[in-house]
């Protein structure tokens, strides 16, 4: 393992490589003040970019805020840290990064006042991040994995910015704060928990990333083996603290993703025939089928009937859009 591991980084991970690393991404003296004055104002920056961005519905200036974020930083030292089991450093970049996470809220409540009585259902961007997909979750992993490949390597560094792209970080916090200024505590929460699924995910593929890399075999080679007992308990407790919120997470939006493919195959095999069409299909907490057509909606009987069995006991709730009217049909 530690051959592949080698072969992976590029190099020999040493106590050197080790202490490379750390110093990239870590919280810690010297120069700590400078450090965190510069996340700080990177992070107000990234906030009210993707703040504005996401009022504005403009895709390209909430990228804009995700190349600027620092967000990732912290994760990585995080995810770092418990890789090599290290109590203190997981606790200074948990400060970190949570001071980051509460100040992008408060930056896109402040910002987004002016416009609070806006309708944040009509806007993509918003909508776009209120709650958690699969795509979502698989992409937070492989990011995971890019991020701590790329920060231990001195030759692909340069990925980073991609990398930032890649994943959802302060535009959900953003939003969080914007729904709360908007009133939508409802989806705020769908925003937060976008965020928290994306964390831990980004945390855990990280942590591996860096273990098989081999910086925990360094690490805790200096240790006495004592402190290496300690450190691997560590790695095992924040692993499990990580994994059963995403296992629980995952497992929800798998089921919410496979309920959402049912309804809508089944309704596209109602609708065959007619001059209905499927808009959308919701499975977050209810069913909600949306379709649109002409003339009179065709019994949901048969909908029903092919569902039966398929969706936990839910119902659906077909709501029909004929032209600009909309009625809504439970049975």
């Amino acid at each position: 393992m530690s051959r592949f591991g080698d072969i992976l980084h590029g190099s020999v991970v040493d106590a050197d490589e080790v202490a490379r690393v750390r110093d990239i991404i870590m919280f810690e003296e010297p120069g700590l003040r400078e450090r965190l004055v510069r996340f700080a104002v990177l992070l107000v920056l990234a906030s009210a970019i993707a703040t504005f961005g996401l009022i504005s519905d403009s895709v390209a200036t909430v990228i804009g805020a995700m190349i600027v974020a620092p967000l990732m930083l912290p994760i990585m030292g995080l995810a770092f840290a418990i890789s090599i089991g290290d109590r203190k450093a997981v606790l200074s970049s948990i400060a970190v990064g949570f001071g980051g996470i509460a100040t992008a809220i408060l930056v896109g409540w402040l910002l987004s006042m002016p416009w609070s009585g806006f309708n944040p259902e009509v806007n993509g961007q918003i909508m776009a991040r209120t709650a958690p997909r699969l795509i979502d979750l698989c992409a937070a992993i492989a990011t995971g994995l890019a991020g701590a490949f790329a920060m231990s390597r001195r030759d692909v560094s340069d990925t980073l910015p991609g990398v930032a792209i890649a994943i959802s970080l302060v535009p959900p916090l953003a939003n969080v704060g914007i729904l709360l200024g908007a009133g939508r505590a409802d989806l705020a929460a769908g925003s937060m928990l976008l965020f928290i699924t994306n964390y831990c995910a980004i945390l855990l593929a990280g942590s591996a990333m860096f273990g098989l890399l081999g910086f925990p075999r360094v690490a805790m080679a200096e240790r006495s083996p004592a402190a290496r007992r300690v450190a691997v308990i560590v790695v095992i407790v924040l692993a499990v603290v990580i994994s059963v919120p995403l296992g629980y997470q995952t497992y929800q939006v798998a089921r919410t993703n496979i309920s959402e493919s049912r309804v809508h195959d089944a309704a596209d095999a109602w609708l065959a025939g007619t001059d209905f069409r499927v808009l959308a299909v919701s499975a977050e907490d209810d069913i909600l089928l949306s379709v649109s057509g002409m003339g009179k909606l065709p019994s949901t009987a048969p909908l029903q009937a092919s569902l039966m069995g398929k969706l936990g006991g839910r119902p659906v709730t077909v709501e029909y859009h004929p032209s600009e009217t909309v009625i809504v049909q439970t049975q």
